[in-house]
């Protein structure tokens, strides 16, 4: 194979390489759900190829393509059919728009029909060994030329419920990790040399700690090697997805393309456990507060940052 130097985050980086590792699929533990659980709590992910039908992928992704084309034309290339996903050279962050919620396109019929399937529900309750649920907001995202997620833990962002959640990354197409996809660091939700960040970072709720900005812990992948854990990625297809805990470690390859990233987290959990009320019936209209949107969020204005954070955790 070929190495290819692909950006994660801030950070350049050969692929495959040792700092930056080929995910491996779990298809051939689909049919164990006890395997399954063992390699999820090991790993802290699971590689799924080809969950979604490919045809239901592409069709959601032409109508999200569409519904973003509505929103202005100066968000596309002009003269480009939408299905294409090919952006203004012009439209970087704070052009592409917010799709994050409960709304007209994240609750459509193509959309719903990927991410709330009968595919991924079957597997969660596999997972679960229960009926699962999905949380009502849904973090839908076209993501812009040169963004990216920096490294966190889902945890921060939703601990107000069950401990249970599990994140299903659904990328909408065939993304090349040049366009932008998440990468894992492999065991980080269990390794005794990520204690400490889990008791602190991992732990902190965000909202009550009035943290401002993003909420990721860095946007170098560097920072979280030093800690442990192997940081693994992989180009995706349409049907693809990427599954792991409140406690993995996670962020994003920088989309180096010209063409949108669409993609979407949903969020599972076991129906008997508490939920995160936050995220489930009616949300109402919904403002950008943490990650890639924060700075052009209220959120930056006040409040504690991480930097100072780390350093009070003995981080810095």
């Amino acid at each position: 194979m070929s190495q290819r130097i692909v950006k994660l985050g801030t950070r350049d980086f050969f692929f495959p390489s040792p700092n930056l590792q080929q995910l491996e699929s779990s298809n051939h533990l689909l049919d164990d759900a006890e395997k399954l659980k063992k390699e999820l709590q090991a790993k802290g992910y699971l590689f799924i190829r080809g969950l979604h039908d490919r045809h239901d992928v592409l069709t959601a992704r032409k109508n999200i393509l569409e519904h973003i084309s509505s929103l202005g034309d100066h968000i596309l290339k002009k003269g480009t059919h939408a299905e294409e996903g090919i952006l203004n050279h012009r439209c970087g962050k704070g052009c592409v728009p917010f799709l994050e919620g409960k709304n007209e396109i994240t609750h459509s019929q193509s959309v719903l029909k990927v991410i709330e399937g009968e595919k991924p529900k079957a597997l969660f309750e596999k997972l679960f060994g229960e009926k699962a649920i999905t949380f009502d907001f849904k973090w839908l995202r076209a993501m812009h030329y040169e963004g990216y997620t920096g490294a966190h833990v889902d945890n921060v962002y939703m601990s107000r419920g069950s401990d249970q959640v599990l994140t299903m990354w659904t990328p909408f197409g065939d993304v090349p990790i040049e366009m932008g996809v998440l990468a894992v660091c492999e065991a980080s939700n269990n390794l005794p040399e990520f204690q400490h960040f889990q008791e602190t970072y991992g732990n902190c709720d965000i909202e009550k700690a009035n943290l401002k900005g993003t909420a990721w812990f860095t946007d170098d992948p560097m920072e979280i090697s030093k800690i442990g854990g192997t940081w693994k990625t992989s180009d995706f297809q349409a049907g693809d997805v990427l599954m792991f805990t409140l406690r993995t470690v996670h962020m994003s390859t920088a989309n180096n393309t010209h063409f949108a990233r669409i993609s979407c987290d949903t969020r599972w959990q076991p129906s008997s456990h508490s939920v995160d009320q936050r995220f489930m019936g009616n949300i109402g209209l919904v403002q950008p507060k943490f990650g890639i949107h924060a700075e052009n969020s209220l959120s930056a204005s006040s409040g504690v940052t991480i930097e100072l954070l780390k350093t009070k955790w003995d981080f810095n």
